[in-house]
């Protein structure tokens, strides 16, 4: 490792130069006046596209998901269907992370936009549940691919000065899809029916693709060339994800079925996911494993509310989809404003606080969140909280980013940048398998049908808390 935590923002990494320009940082230059390279433009651009349109497939799927489970009559499965693809990313990003440090992001890249591509088409056709559970692994399988080999771009070409504005970008791709995405899916999906959502993405994707080929021809990320274990990994991360899937597929089940399937759901996952970060990650070891910690518990929180606004504001309000997909977008606006303000800072202790500000804000918006299940609570102290929640994780998770990388060499930023998306992925996969299980036990018990959505979310957004107040300058922890 090298780079201290409270070093960040006048660090260690490495800039990669490229043919067209010849030096990243011209000698004698304040950073504060660094210009920006063209490979860090052609990979903000790239990236930037990348995003957004995953973006848009994600808030659009969050939207319109109770109505996919309605339409295939499959209501317990509405977490499975949510989580199916944030299980798949377990094993893609743990992946992407080896080869990408082996042999440069590229394949890896491309070979992610393929798969993400088929698993929406997969979904869009889906005559049953089943087959679109299957689309939706797929779907993950690629996605994971592709965000973790943009980080690894990040970390190769990006100053320290520049790197938190990447992923101030990252965070603000958003926007535009957390302004139009639910809006229109949720129009869709009323009019034409959610296949369409899940048709039309393909397309795009195809054609967002093709401005980022010359822009990835414009440098090259050398890879290693070692062997990183790939066999090993993938049996993990197939063993991480296998556990999970499991454990969301108990809440679709009763009795000793349930019993016997979260058994097994939790010896898999308790063995394999934490040789997947970094060791001390469950202990919440100071500096890195109690970052990672962070992200994974955050994450989790946020995705589990934000999976199941749409259904109780739908279910328990009775709003209409369109009107739903509000919350959607308040929350998403909320991130991205967050994360372009913690861009700002560049005080390297103050960076070091703002996961823990992020945290404590993500948890009090919650609070009014959880009455939500309740018929007769209102619903705009709910979408005040919120807001102050998306703004939370964009402080939060953008920062995380940065310090994470910032802690390590740029030789290990792929693994790196695999411990942050299996934190992202299993936290969320995890919360929604959890609930799944809770909501199955819940089921036949007086009161409100979705509290154990809401608690369970709460409880992870106050362990962030707890957490994010460990991520202490000048000790990184040992990695695994």
């Amino acid at each position: 490792m090298s780079g201290l935590p409270d070093e960040v923002g006048g660090g260690t990494i490495p800039v990669m130069s490229s043919p067209s320009d010849p030096s990243a940082r011209p000698g004698g230059l304040d950073e504060a006046q660094t210009p920006w390279s063209g490979s860090e433009i052609a990979v903000m651009i790239g990236s930037v596209v990348l995003i957004t349109l995953s973006a848009f497939e994600s808030l659009a799927t969050t939207t319109i998901m109770p109505n996919v489970v309605a339409d295939l009559g499959a209501q317990s499965w509405f977490s499975v269907a949510s989580g199916a693809a944030l299980a798949a990313q377990l094993l893609s990003t743990v992946m992407a992370g080896a080869l990408s440090d082996s042999r440069g992001p590229r394949p890896v890249l491309l070979s992610g936009m393929a798969l993400f591509v088929i698993g929406l088409g997969m979904c869009a056709s889906a005559p049953h549940i089943a087959i679109f559970v299957a689309g939706r692994l797929v779907q993950g399988l690629g996605g994971g691919l592709v965000i973790v080999t943009l980080y690894v771009l990040v970390g190769a070409v990006a100053t320290d000065r520049h790197r938190a504005t990447f992923f101030a970008g990252f965070s603000l791709a958003w926007v535009l899809p957390s302004l139009v995405g639910p809006a229109i899916a949720g129009f869709v999906a009323s009019h034409a029916g959610w296949r369409v959502v899940f048709g039309a993405v393909p397309i795009i994707a195809v054609v967002a693709v093709i401005p980022l080929l010359p822009q990835l021809r414009r440098f090259h990320v050398e890879g290693s060339g070692r062997d990183p274990g790939t066999a090993h990994l993938a049996a993990l991360g197939l063993t991480a994800g296998l556990g999970v899937v499991i454990l969301q597929l108990a809440g679709t089940s009763t009795g000793w079925g349930l019993v016997a399937m979260a058994v097994l759901g939790i010896t898999l996952t308790s063995w394999s996911l934490p040789r997947l970060v970094p060791a001390g990650t469950l202990r919440l070891a100071l500096g890195m494993p109690s970052a990672i910690a962070t992200r994974f518990l955050a994450m989790g929180a946020l995705t589990g509310a934000t999976a199941f606004m749409p259904l109780v504001l739908q279910r328990v309000h009775g709003w209409s989809i369109d009107h739903a997909a509000i919350a959607v977008t308040i929350g998403s606006v909320s991130w991205a404003v967050g994360a372009t303000l913690q861009a700002r800072v560049r005080d390297p202790r103050l960076r070091m606080r703002l996961p823990l500000i992020g945290a404590v804000a993500l948890t009090l918006g919650l609070l009014p969140v959880t009455l939500l299940v309740w018929a007769s609570a209102p619903v705009w102290p709910a979408l005040v909280g919120w807001f102050v929640s998306g703004f939370g994780i964009g402080f939060l998770h953008s920062t995380l980013s940065d310090l994470v990388l910032g802690m390590s060499d740029r030789s290990e930023h792929g693994k790196v940048s695999s411990w942050l998306q299996v934190a992202d992925n299993a936290g969320s996969a995890l919360e929604l398998a959890l609930v799944s299980i809770a909501l199955a036990l819940w089921s036949g018990a007086q009161g409100a049908v979705y509290l154990p959505a809401s608690l369970v979310a709460l409880v992870a957004a106050t362990l962030a808390i707890v957490s994010a107040a460990r991520i202490i300058p000048g000790r990184q922890g040992a990695p695994s």
